[in-house]
């Protein structure tokens, strides 16, 4: 019974980060439909990144004391309500207002569903966490394919039509998903865990985000932009959203699978490795076309996200009594920072072109090994 509520709660997950998936395909015909110049379209990124990323540590806060399903269950109908209406917004403020309120809906799910995933399973948390956000994952995935049809079929003005998914998933998680809502069971005393949470490894967890950050600056700056680069070359809205699709799905697929290695072969040998994979493959991407460059963004994809799950287990193992907001902090905190960038990546790409921007961009997982290094000598906190 576990594994099926696990199972409702990772597609609730899905569902939810799905209409995060939303604005990235729907920038350009945003662009058109208010005028707004390239740097302006990076900053309804960095509104929804924001909004999504950084309250997450404090609905954190609230959700470690008062565990209750309905930061889960509003959290996913705010998401779907407004990032449904995005397509009918008469104009800027508008709709930079229902972007960050869909946000805030995705930043009040997150913490709290992450710590109920740990708690389904004693054992092997790697594997119950990454098919969590797997499930996450694979929903920003096929966000900007289900948009996209939708706006194909009826245009902008359709948009309103996608919050029926987030009605029905809310229905079937109050029904069917975990009865009890709490943190995971941790057996240290009270006084053990206050001791625990003034030992935490400060510099560790702030490797641990810098590596978060730097991962989310990569996938945020190719899952927005990459849209406007293809449609310089003439690329139609669905085509596009199928290299939107291919990154992300390769980033869940990816997430699961480098999740579950992780508990056997060591988190920090993820955290390390796997963003060196990602290296060549971006620089491959930029320099193939067609069928074969889907493939190479998926791989790309697949690697850059591989370590996630165990750095979110990682910092979770580091704050017992605290991993909703170990979550809020590799989740939303270095998504939220991350987001803040995407203004100027705008800009930089009406000054050096978007291609070129991406091009330099898929230097940075190397940044991320480097910093896995100064994590090594902690790793015996976080291991096993």
């Amino acid at each position: 019974m576990r594994r099926f509520r696990l199972f409702i709660h990772t597609l609730t997950h899905l569902v939810n980060d799905n209409y995060g998936g939303f604005l990235a395909p729907l920038l350009p015909l945003l662009a058109i439909q208010h005028d707004l110049s390239l740097a302006a379209a990076g900053l309804l990124v960095s509104v929804q990144t924001l909004a999504a990323s950084l309250f997450q540590p404090l609905w954190a806060y609230f959700s470690d004391r008062f565990p209750s399903h309905w930061f889960i269950l509003l959290g996913v109908l705010s998401t779907a309500i407004f990032f449904s209406l995005i397509g009918v917004m008469p104009n800027v403020p508008a709709l930079m207002l229902t972007i960050f309120l869909g946000g805030v809906g995705i930043a009040c799910f997150h913490p709290l569903a992450t710590a109920v995933a740990a708690a389904l399973t004693t054992r092997k948390k790697g594997i119950a966490i990454a098919i969590f956000i797997t499930g996450g994952t694979a929903g920003y995935a096929v966000g900007p394919v289900f948009i996209a049809a939708i706006v194909e079929a009826y245009g902008l003005h359709g948009t309103p039509i996608a919050i029926i998914p987030g009605i029905l998933i809310v229905i079937a998680w109050y029904f069917l998903g975990p009865r009890k809502v709490r943190r995971p069971k941790n057996d240290a005393s009270d006084s053990d865990q206050q001791i625990a949470v003034k030992n935490i490894p400060r510099a560790a967890l702030a490797l641990l985000t810098g590596i978060s950050f730097i991962r989310a600056v990569v996938l945020l700056a190719y899952g927005n932009f990459i849209s406007f680069h293809l449609q310089e070359t003439g690329m139609e809205l669905q085509q596009r959203s199928y290299y939107i699709f291919a990154l992300h799905v390769g980033g869940a697929i990816g997430g699961l699978f480098y999740g579950s290695l992780s508990d056997r072969l060591g988190r920090w040998r993820v955290i390390f490795w796997t963003p060196l994979l990602a290296l060549p493959l971006f620089y491959w991407f930029n320099a193939a076309e067609g069928t074969l460059a889907i493939i190479i963004l998926f791989l790309a994809g697949s690697v850059t996200f591989a370590s996630a799950p165990a750095v979110v287990v990682a910092a979770q193992k580091m704050m017992p009594g605290r991993e909703g907001m170990a979550s809020a902090l590799q989740i939303g905190l270095a998504w939220g920072s991350a987001g803040l960038t995407m203004g100027l990546v705008g800009k930089l790409g009406e000054i050096f072109g978007v291609g070129e921007v991406l091009f330099g961009i898929s230097a940075l997982p190397l940044l991320m090994s480097i910093l896995a290094l100064f994590v090594a000598k902690y790793r015996h906190q976080f291991e096993g």
